[in-house]
């Protein structure tokens, strides 16, 4: 995601002859937007779909400015989230019972025949039998949240602008109060 950036005229006019310094401030509150912006993001998912904050963290996914590459970019992934993590309950082992709940957003719903296991390799979920054989089981998953990340992206683009702009105007100020030569790109 891409911002606009509109900083103060007469400010950037002074660093007009030390683009090094102006790149270095711009990144700076590029990478600090990004942090603004993804802490809103994982607040407003998390509320609603009932994810912990640490689950919808992990979704998203960062790429960090850079002095070579000057722009920010914050998206989900489209990976659906294992049904276990929407805090599923039911009997473990379930024994056929198949009474397994789970939480989405503000609604509980249940899967009939699902039942809740730890594999051998120590992963949880919540799974179905395809056949009425003992084996293949299925996992079964719950949204991705890139449909919600779409949901929410205007506001926290408004987050992220705003954080950028103030976050720029301080950077500028620290660079300008550092003085000297061009502080280079390193």
């Amino acid at each position: 995601m891409q911002l606009h950036i509109e900083g103060d005229a007469a400010l950037i006019a002074d660093f007009r002859d030390f683009p090094g310094r102006t790149t270095r401030a711009m990144v700076r509150a590029l990478n600090r937007a990004l942090v603004s912006g993804r802490t809103v993001m994982v607040r407003a998912m998390a509320g609603d779909v009932g994810l912990r904050q640490t689950a919808v963290r992990t979704a998203l996914r960062q790429r960090d400015a850079t002095f070579q590459r000057p722009s920010a970019e914050l998206g989900a992934s489209l990976k659906r989230i294992p049904l276990i993590q929407f805090n599923a309950r039911g009997p473990e082992p379930s024994r056929g019972r198949g009474r397994v709940t789970y939480k989405l957003g503000a609604s509980r719903g249940h899967v009939p025949g699902a039942f809740i296991a730890t594999m051998g390799s120590g992963h949880r979920g919540v799974f179905t039998r395809r056949t009425r054989q003992r084996l293949p089981i299925q996992e079964l998953f719950g949204p991705s949240l890139g449909r919600v990340f779409a949901k929410y992206r205007p506001q926290v683009l408004e987050a992220m602008h705003a954080s950028f702009l103030k976050n720029f105007d301080h950077e500028l100020r620290f660079q300008q109060a550092q003085g000297g030569g061009d502080a280079g790109t390193d």
